[in-house]
């Protein structure tokens, strides 16, 4: 949830940002045309999560990746090719390896980053059965990412760069009214601004 009781001026831009993906999307979903074959779904999820990342601009960390939960809703409007658009909040629990091996340093720590994410989708469906769809499905996000608790490193919500954009890709089974999917998500901006450990 974006909250805009107190949005400062130099917040106003990213705030405008939001708005105007918020906007997009809703655009999107009820301007296409309707026909006998499409339909609507409005649905709750959640699953978890694995997460990995190379951290070229974050000196001498030579790993970072953990475990997670995710959890958000999405709207899908369509029956094939269908249009989802969809909010998600992730928290993965990174692990940090910092080494300088000529010091003989090396310190290991957990990092919990929470993601807010917005996507929009394009599914297509190849199997239809009554009760049974398989689909794949893609597109792009737009979303930041933030820390709520301190951590070994010290890192910051300063050190990120949002917004950050990218690209989703996955496959989904829906069974009756239950999806099953496994989304492969991919940052094209970069997550940390160049940070000196």
């Amino acid at each position: 949830r974006i909250s805009v009781s107190s949005v400062t001026p130099t917040d106003m831009k990213k705030y405008n940002l939001y708005r105007l993906v918020l906007g997009t999307l809703f655009f999107l979903v009820i301007a296409i045309p309707e026909g006998k074959t499409q339909f609507f779904y409005l649905g709750l999820n959640g699953g978890a999560n694995y997460a990995w990342f190379k951290a070229p601009k974050l000196s001498n960390v030579i790993s970072a990746s953990g475990y997670g939960w995710n959890m958000g809703f999405f709207l899908r409007y369509g029956k094939t090719p269908y249009l989802q658009a969809g909010f998600d909040w992730t928290r993965s629990n990174n692990t940090f390896v910092f080494e300088v091996p000529d010091a003989g340093i090396r310190i290991e720590d957990k990092v919990p980053f929470h993601n807010f994410d917005f996507s929009l989708k394009i599914g297509y469906e190849i199997i239809q059965k009554p009760y049974f769809k398989w689909s794949l499905l893609g597109g792009p996000f737009i979303g930041r990412s933030l820390l709520f608790n301190s951590n070994e490193f010290e890192f910051e919500n300063t050190d990120f760069k949002n917004p950050q954009f990218g690209v989703i890709d996955g496959t989904a089974f829906q069974i009756t009214n239950f999806i099953f999917s496994v989304e492969y998500s991919n940052h094209l901006s970069g997550l940390f601004k160049p940070v000196e450990l």
